[in-house]
């Protein structure tokens, strides 16, 4: 099936998503104050997030990339199907939910331990999952509707404020909470020259690196964003102007028979009371995914077998 569609809009999700989670810059009362300066910048980036002003990332941005980003959303909105969007958002959501409410049975199955993956790491993941769609799921842009009307400042100043006041509390392996890097923060300018510098950056916990920055519109962005912005602002714009009324009319019955599927999935494992349903049920699904023939012990089902050798082969 051509799922263009269905991929920009998850895409999308995903792009929204990450603008939730979006740092801030340093505020001095209820007026931000973006130093002209690529070291001050990134200094006063860093400070905002400490002071929980997410809204005022907005502001860090050049002129021209709120308008791509405006400019973006609201076509989004326009073209997308709402049954289409609202489902793809509210699957996303509940496997989730089902799979952190389920995650003692996952993590206890044979399909799990097989992959070696950190059970530890895997069960803070799902909870700090968990948070992230309860955060979301009664945002704005929990419905095409709302996306369409959306106001990413006051969305940053409610939702990404929320989700960065989590983030402080998520411990990483060592114990420690990566945002506290930003104590001990230190930039260094190592070069600078018109328009574009090399900063270096460190902290107690990081060796020094080389990072380099360039002003666009009297704003100093991530020479990376820069360099790429336009790039990807036209590839969005080219794969939203693919999508037409007749080729979403065409492509909606296939995209909600996935979502049906996925649904089903989703139903499937949050009715699973034991580690050996989801071995029996799941874990046929998953081994072609883990790796192919992953052992799991005498149970035939999970041994992947050798293809007979025809005569003359090599």
């Amino acid at each position: 099936m051509h799922n263009r569609t269905l991929r920009l809009a998850l895409s999308c999700l995903v792009l929204f998503a990450a603008l939730g989670c979006a740092r801030s810059a340093d505020s001095i009362g209820n007026e931000l104050t973006i130093p002209d300066s690529p070291d001050g910048t990134v200094i006063a980036f860093a400070e905002t997030i400490r002071g929980d002003r997410a809204e005022d990332i907005w502001k860090f941005f050049p002129e021209s990339y709120q308008r791509d980003i405006n400019e973006i959303t609201t076509t989004f909105a326009e073209k997308m199907d709402p049954a289409v969007y609202d489902q793809a958002f509210a699957i996303f959501m509940r496997a989730v939910e089902v799979l952190d409410d389920r995650k003692d049975i996952i993590l206890a199955s044979e399909t799990f331990k097989a992959t070696g993956a950190d059970a530890v790491e895997i069960r803070k993941g799902l909870s700090n999952a968990q948070f992230f769609t309860d955060t979301l799921k009664t945002s704005q842009i929990a419905t095409l509707e709302g996306l369409g009307s959306v106001d990413w400042e006051q969305f940053l100043a409610t939702t990404g404020n929320a989700l960065i006041k989590h983030a402080k509390t998520i411990e990483a392996e060592d114990g420690e909470n990566p945002l506290d890097d930003l104590d001990s923060l230190k930039v260094e300018t190592v070069d600078i020259s018109d328009d574009r510098a090399t900063l270096r950056i460190s902290s107690a916990n990081h060796e020094p690196e080389d990072v380099e920055m360039v002003r666009v519109e009297g704003r100093w962005v991530p020479a990376e964003m820069a360099d790429d912005w336009s790039k990807e602002v036209e590839e969005a714009r080219q794969n939203l102007a693919e999508i037409t009324p007749e080729t979403m009319a065409a492509q909606k019955t296939q995209i909600m028979m996935f979502f049906g599927m996925a649904n089903g999935l989703i139903d499937q494992i949050a009715s699973l009371q034991t580690p050996e349903e989801f071995d029996a049920a799941i874990g046929p699904m998953l081994a072609p995914l883990l790796g192919g023939g992953m052992d799991m012990g005498d149970d035939e089902e999970w041994e992947m077998e050798e293809e007979p050798e025809e005569e003359g082969g090599l």
